[in-house]
């Protein structure tokens, strides 16, 4: 058990189920970071890939800290770089213990940093890799959400995270009854009450918190306009303690339990 501290009064033990320390933003101080996130009760962290390069940074990162698991995969943004040999090169990367989803892949119809078709393609190929390897997936969706359903129900795969929820609730009722995870990230503190509504009806043994830090900082006057971090996970874990009524160290149990069961660490 942690020990109480400034930082961790409530001595909670805290899963960041998706960030990505990888980025360039915490280059200068990553060793800081992670020391911050430690104090913070953030034991366990996923850190997702963006790419192939990117992949294989991040398994080399786990190998230096304690708590820390990795997926490996390619973006939406990045599909139209995508390449069938790049499916081989992933499966090769996931002998390694601390590889523990295929993502983030997805649908990003919003952005359209790659096409629709080659963010399909390698939405695609990426399913049935995490199929192969009985892994979860880590799902990037937005403005995307009848054709990312279409392309489940087709090859049938319902394993993994809905990362940084912002979507709708037939999303959520469909990803629920499926048997994906929903993961809220800070936009959840943004005061939408859409999304308020939806995190309140997804059953609490599906629920999961992330940063998807450096990005989406929650909206609080002592970080606004801050790089994200995972030690900034407590705002939103606290924010959805209150809204669901229960406390923090319930919310860090049940999500911290939720995500070692979803990537299958023992």
């Amino acid at each position: 058990m942690p020990r109480k501290s400034k930082e961790n009064p409530d001595s909670l033990l805290i899963f960041d189920s998706h960030c990505h320390l990888t980025d360039f933003q915490f280059a200068p101080d990553l060793n800081a970071v992670m020391r911050r996130a430690q104090q913070a009760g953030v034991r366990e962290i996923l850190t997702v890939s963006m790419n192939i390069p990117d992949s294989k940074e991040t398994i080399e990162l786990c190998q230096k800290f304690s708590g820390l698991y990795c997926s490996v995969g390619i973006h939406p943004h990045e599909a139209d770089n995508f390449r069938s040999i790049d499916i081989q090169m992933l499966k090769d990367l996931c002998i390694e213990p601390q590889v523990k989803a295929i993502g983030e892949t997805g649908l990003d119809f919003f952005r359209e940093f790659s096409t629709k078709a080659n963010q399909e393609t390698a939405f695609r190929a990426q399913i049935e890799l995490a199929k192969m390897m009985n892994l979860p997936l880590i799902i990037h969706i937005r403005d995307a959400a009848f054709a990312a359903m279409a392309i489940l129900e087709e090859h049938n795969y319902f394993k993994g995270i809905l990362h940084c929820f912002s979507d709708g609730r037939k999303l959520a009722e469909w990803a629920v009854e499926k048997g994906f995870y929903i993961s809220f990230s800070g936009n959840l503190t943004f005061g939408e009450k859409r999304l308020v509504e939806i995190a309140r009806s997804i059953p609490v043994d599906r629920i999961l918190i992330e940063t998807d830090a450096p990005y989406l900082i929650p909206r609080t006057e002592l970080v606004v306009g801050k790089r994200n971090e995972p030690s900034y996970i407590r705002v939103t874990l606290n924010y959805l303690a209150e809204i669901l009524n229960l406390t923090p160290k319930e919310i860090a149990t049940i999500t911290r339990d939720n995500a070692r069961r979803c990537l299958q660490i023992a």
